[in-house]
């Protein structure tokens, strides 16, 4: 009888350690810290504007620096934006990827624009995925802006089918310097060719010539 009641404890104490490892989803396949970290509005307007998003809790494991060109708009609601435009290379590293709490860090170099995740969270099922990041970005150093971010794609061995990304500001301080896209504005932006590699130099073949903006750059 003891034994019985000993196992069936280290059962129910099994389900609950797996339950409660497990994240809830909601219709979209997000857990309610993106929810929390992503107005409604802004989710609708990424949707309505065509972003993908892969929904689920249990996204694969991304680590890794992946350089992203050609990083070309597909749709945005700033002023005088052209899809086809062409932006600075892109190149982004996730690490500490944690599968219990659907956390990842992020980093990543855009042209003159430098930025960090303060709050990054992953979903996704199988080899698909999307981080939700808030986002400290940086332009020639001095510059600073907030925004919330979206990277979504398909993890390979190699790199990363079907990169896509949107941004969305949040606060440009001001903007004083007219660097940055106004406050609730964004884009949606993908890689061109359909593949981007994973690269052990996290500068690598990032382009700094003006002519090419940074994602969140106002020209």
């Amino acid at each position: 009888m003891k034994k019985n009641r000993f196992i069936a404890l280290a059962l129910l104490s099994f389900l609950f350690v797996i339950s409660s490892c497990t994240k809830k989803v909601d219709e979209y396949g997000l857990t309610k810290e993106i929810n929390n970290i992503i107005p409604d509005e802004i989710l609708t307007s990424m949707l309505d504007m065509g972003m993908p998003l892969n929904g689920g809790n249990e996204p694969p494991e991304i680590i890794g620096t992946y350089f992203v060109s050609p990083f070309i708009l597909d749709s945005s609601n700033v002023p005088d934006d052209v899809s086809g435009k062409l932006f600075a290379d892109f190149v982004v590293t996730f690490y500490d990827f944690n599968p219990r709490k659907l956390t990842v860090k992020i980093d990543y170099d855009n042209g003159i624009e430098t930025g960090t995740g303060v709050g990054s969270f992953i979903v996704g099922e199988g080899n698909k995925f999307s981080v939700f990041c808030e986002i400290k970005a940086t332009q020639l150093v001095l510059f600073k802006a907030e925004a919330t971010m979206i990277f979504t794609g398909t993890l390979t061995d190699n790199g990363i089918e079907d990169f896509w990304y949107a941004n969305f500001m949040v606060d440009n301080h001001g903007n004083e310097q007219g660097l940055w896209i106004e406050n609730g504005e964004g884009r949606i932006i993908y890689d061109s060719d359909g593949f981007s590699e994973r690269t052990d130099n996290a500068k690598a073949g990032v382009v700094y010539d003006d002519n090419y903006p940074s994602a969140l750059s106002k020209k």
